[in-house]
């Protein structure tokens, strides 16, 4: 019995774009995910109506991918894939993480995700955010000198993204500090090379200058949010 087949499409196109991310490949374009998605879930992702020797859908259905990577659709708003340039994407640190989790134990999604541990690349994106313009201020009181380009910095965003480049972007970075306080469990995660490493008071700390944010700038994310959303990959 195939333990992927109660996942969401979505969550079996991520699945596929993580596999060729760890053969790898940073960048995907959209043939990359439409023929592995296709190879490792043909039945999910294979032409209805043509069928091979065993079967098995022969072919590959690219307006299912096509589907599920355009415009708005669950995949990015989630912020488990981002356009990184025209029909190219890339597995985020939230993206990598989820992956992780689904492809250990059939457990609950906590101790999947508690035995998988943290990625480096994610530990990293945790320690760059954790040293940026935003949260010193913040933590030194300066909350009035916080500019928009420095909450930009914090997400990861322009003030010219479009709108679901924005909401993607805020998806992952809720995703990653909720899987760090799950794995960490109060106990402290090194950066390793001689760095300090971070804990639970630090995630709380992201968390709090991510909606402090967020207030603040209200007017500017909304019209970002007022943006029309990309129609092509």
């Amino acid at each position: 019995m195939d333990r992927f087949g109660k996942l969401s499409v979505s969550d079996k196109l991520l699945l596929a774009a993580y596999d060729l991310e760890q053969e790898g490949r940073k960048s995907l374009s959209a043939e990359d995910l439409v023929v592995a998605a296709w190879k490792k879930f043909p039945d999910v992702f294979g032409l209805s109506g043509y069928l091979d020797d065993e079967g098995r859908p022969a072919y590959p259905d690219s307006n299912r991918v096509f589907a599920e990577i355009m415009g708005s659709k669950p995949i990015r708003e989630r912020g488990l894939l981002v356009k990184v340039g025209n029909k190219m994407y890339q597995v985020t640190d939230a993206g990598r993480e989820y992956a992780r989790s689904l492809k250990s134990c059939n457990t609950s999604s906590e101790s999947r995700i508690t035995k998988a541990g943290l990625a480096r690349p994610t530990i990293e994106a945790l320690k760059k955010v954790l040293a940026s313009k935003a949260v010193d201020k913040a933590k030194n009181n300066r909350t009035d000198d916080i500019t928009f380009y420095d909450a930009c910095a914090f997400w990861g965003v322009s003030p010219m993204s479009s709108a679901i480049a924005l909401e993607g972007r805020l998806a992952n970075f809720e995703k990653i500090v909720e899987t760090a306080r799950t794995v960490l469990r109060g106990k402290t995660a090194s950066f390793g090379h001689g760095g300090e490493g971070f804990g639970v008071d630090d995630l709380k700390r992201l968390m709090d200058v991510h909606r402090l944010l967020q207030e603040k700038f209200k007017v500017e994310l909304a019209v970002i949010r007022q943006r029309a959303d990309e129609r092509k990959t």
